[in-house]
């Protein structure tokens, strides 16, 4: 009698092995992506956030008082907020990859 309720939950545990391993292994390969494009993205970078607030503060005479990184899809973009010398206060956006302005 031991022996016939053994073999029913053994099928089970294979059963759902047979579901639960792919579809984990599904999951991880999906981190595995989103890993490397973040890995690309930062490696395509022309400048970081901190040399884009040092050119806007020099190119601009302000001091930056918030700064930002903003992803659009592969694409990186940092929103650095400036404060004038005449008490202004202005947003510039730099791309990333080309270290231009937008």
């Amino acid at each position: 009698m031991a022996m016939t309720r053994k073999r029913p939950l053994a099928a089970l545990c294979l059963l759902l092995a047979s579901v639960v391993l792919p579809a984990a292994d599904a999951l991880g390969s999906g981190r595995d992506r989103d890993r490397d494009r973040a890995e690309r993205a930062l490696a395509e970078r022309a400048i970081s956030l901190d040399e884009a607030v040092a050119r806007a503060e020099r190119q601009y005479n302000a001091r930056a008082v918030r700064a930002e990184e903003k992803r659009h899809g592969n694409r990186i973009e940092y929103r650095i907020r400036l404060l004038g010398e005449d008490g202004r206060v202005f947003e510039v956006r730099i791309d990333a990859a080309s270290g231009r302005e937008d």
